[in-house]
């Protein structure tokens, strides 16, 4: 071919090149607008029922210790007896689709998830953390987000962006919005969501983070949510390598445990007898309340005593255990970070170290690397949510090591939902 014939060849492979690049760029960025939008929306309806059911729109825990015994054991029961009556009517007179995980529905189902039942168990879910359940909402944000990204994904065209990679922004936005941590958001999307290193899908991957966080943050303020405010030094890093490897064993055994009361499904109205766990539990402490930010705040930023970590620690596994084996609608994403924060801390007061936050801080990262399989973005959300960026290599490392010890011990991770025997898996 002469170079005559070939150079209109050239050019017009490099305008269809650029068209798609720029299909892909505003695709990106308007689904992580949209999906930050339905985070944001999920979240002020949660804190809107919350006042309804406490008259208090700030932090669970406080909200829990404002309450007499009595209320402190009723709210609970009765949001999730609500709960139940949603999904009631959803099997009784909801014509939807079945439902689907966002996870499952992009490796398997080219991300087409079903609005309506997600918009069900959004709802369900909303009045289990409204009443203080001891599940994570950002679960129920994530899912509801993606859902919504995968309807208007459908609608938008794209060209040649396939539909799961619409959902895998979508879910970016949504993490970025929920933990304002955009560039975990990215991560959590390749190894979690695609389940690999898509190097194609990151930048169009960044854009919908970043979006979706400027969203939250221009709707519900910003900065790290769990800041530490001290500047970590790197004494007592030696005792964090030990910790990460008791931490890789501990995670299967914590998957486990969340698995270990799945046969309050098989009792009536299994969710009632969740929310009656947690409001009794809150009698002890009302840091059982909700999805474990209080907690995991004061252990990051105080210094509580360790008798009452621990305390608080092996109520909330009670509670989220009970939470999950009764099926409460929610995620248990934030319950884990706390708990690895926790073991952290309790590790580092027993050993003396100077600085027990530095194992607490490590230990978040690494139980949830453990925990979920994604060291990457398990060290990004450590760094973006305490602010400790010159430990992002620290918690790299120690995350591979514990990921690698919970993989030889157990190859399925929390978010089991995407193998090949999902029926196993939690709720996220």
């Amino acid at each position: 071919m002469s170079t005559a014939v070939m150079e209109p060849v050239v050019a017009s492979k490099t305008r269809s090149a650029w068209l798609t690049g720029a299909v892909t760029v505003s695709l990106s960025i308007l689904l992580g607008l949209v999906s930050g939008l339905a985070c944001v929306g999920v979240r002020l309806g949660f804190r809107m029922l919350q006042w309804v059911f406490v008259q208090h729109t700030g932090l669970l825990p406080e909200a829990a210790a404002q309450l007499g015994s009595f209320r402190r054991v009723l709210v609970p029961a009765a949001g999730a007896l609500l709960a139940t009556a949603v999904l009631f009517a959803a099997r009784r007179w909801s014509r939807a689709a079945p439902f689907s995980e966002y996870v499952e529905a992009v490796r398997f189902d080219d991300g087409h998830i079903p609005f309506a039942s997600t918009a069900w168990r959004t709802a369900s879910s909303a009045f289990s953390v409204a009443s203080g359940a001891a599940v994570g909402r950002e679960g129920s944000m994530i899912q509801f987000a993606s859902a919504v990204t995968s309807w208007c994904g459908h609608r938008v065209g794209g060209g040649k962006v396939s539909l799961a990679s619409k959902v895998s922004y979508g879910a970016a936005a949504a993490v970025a919005a929920a933990y304002q941590a955009p560039l975990a958001g990215v991560f959590f999307a390749l190894e979690i969501v695609l389940g690999g290193w898509q190097w194609t899908e990151v930048a169009p991957l960044l854009l919908a983070s970043i979006s979706g966080w400027l969203v939250s943050h221009a709707l519900l303020g910003g900065g790290p949510l769990f800041a530490v405010p001290a500047h970590l030094s790197w004494a007592g890093l030696g005792w964090t390598l030990p910790l990460a490897l008791v931490l890789g064993i501990l995670g299967p055994a914590y998957q486990k445990l969340l698995r270990s009361l799945a046969f309050l499904k098989r009792l009536p109205m299994p969710l009632v007898w969740g929310g009656l766990i947690v409001g009794l539990l809150s009698l002890v402490h009302p840091a059982v309340w909700g999805n474990g930010d209080v907690a995991l705040l004061r252990t990051l930023q105080g210094a509580p005593i360790v008798s009452s970590v621990a305390v608080i620690l092996i109520f909330r596994l009670i509670a989220t255990t009970a939470c999950v084996g009764a099926g409460t609608v929610g995620g248990v994403f934030t319950p884990t970070l706390f708990a690895g924060a926790a073991l952290g801390l309790l590790a580092g007061s027993l050993l003396q170290v100077s600085q027990p936050v530095l194992l607490a801080t490590v230990g978040m990262s690494a139980f949830l690397a453990g925990v979920t399989h994604a060291p990457w973005m398990a060290a990004f959300m450590a760094a973006e949510l305490t602010g400790q960026w010159h430990l992002l290599p620290v918690f790299l490392l120690l995350n591979f090591i514990a990921k690698t010890v919970a993989g030889r011990i157990s190859p399925q991770s929390l978010y089991a939902i995407a193998t090949p025997t999902p029926t196993d898996a939690p709720n996220q």
